[in-house]
């Protein structure tokens, strides 16, 4: 076989593997994992079961992966925006947009995660935040934990709390932003952007007046 049929087959299998990842994140977001079979996958993907298998050793790997490739694929985009010589203020001012960005252009995922999530005692939930969430969640705490010790930001802060509360907004915002509308004033914030910049805002600026600083 040439380089240029090693290239054919290895780019025919990266297309399977991804049509698989989205026949799956389909399925799983529509039925939950229980609910949810590789035989279903399979048809929705256009392959027979045998092919699932080939790229993945149980269905609980191929869930995983799933919302695997969604992390990865924000975390290069992280690893951009934390790694920028701006500001904090600069630099969180992006992360939230882009997060809130990221998790609307991967809703399906977005679900998944937040349904298994519901589940604290399960395996699947454990994997699910040791070994796709924390990674991530990591390195926004790093880069909180570094800016607090140059002296950019509170030296006081608890980075995991001021990174909880930052994407903790952001789900919020995915998972209700209809509902919130109802909320007095929050018409004002349906645009995503000027939502994220708001709360960054806050986290960043906190809620006491500046006349009370020293």
């Amino acid at each position: 076989m040439d380089t240029a049929e090693k290239g054919d087959v290895g780019r025919d299998v990266n297309e399977g593997r991804a049509r698989l990842l989205t026949a799956a994140a389909a399925e799983f977001a529509r039925h939950g994992f229980a609910g949810t079979s590789i035989a279903a996958i399979a048809r929705s993907a256009g392959v027979v079961k045998s092919t699932v298998f080939h790229h993945f050793d149980s269905k609980d790997a191929l869930y995983l992966a799933v919302i695997r490739e969604a992390a990865i694929e924000f975390g290069q985009t992280l690893d951009t925006v934390l790694s920028d010589s701006a500001s904090p203020a600069h630099c969180l001012a992006d992360f939230q947009r882009r997060h809130l960005a990221h998790i609307q252009r991967n809703a399906q995922v977005a679900r998944l995660v937040l349904r298994e999530l519901q589940e604290p005692g399960s395996e699947r939930c454990k994997a699910l935040v040791r070994e796709v969430l924390a990674p991530n969640f990591n390195r926004l705490v790093s880069y909180l934990g570094g800016a607090a010790s140059a002296g950019l930001i509170r030296s006081d802060i608890r980075p995991q709390v001021a990174a909880l509360v930052m994407l903790a907004a952001n789900v919020l915002f995915f998972q209700s932003r209809e509902a919130l509308a109802y909320l007095p004033g929050m018409e004002l914030d349906q645009n995503p952007d000027q939502y994220a910049a708001a709360v960054v805002d806050v986290v960043f600026r906190g809620l006491r007046n500046e006349a009370d600083y020293p």
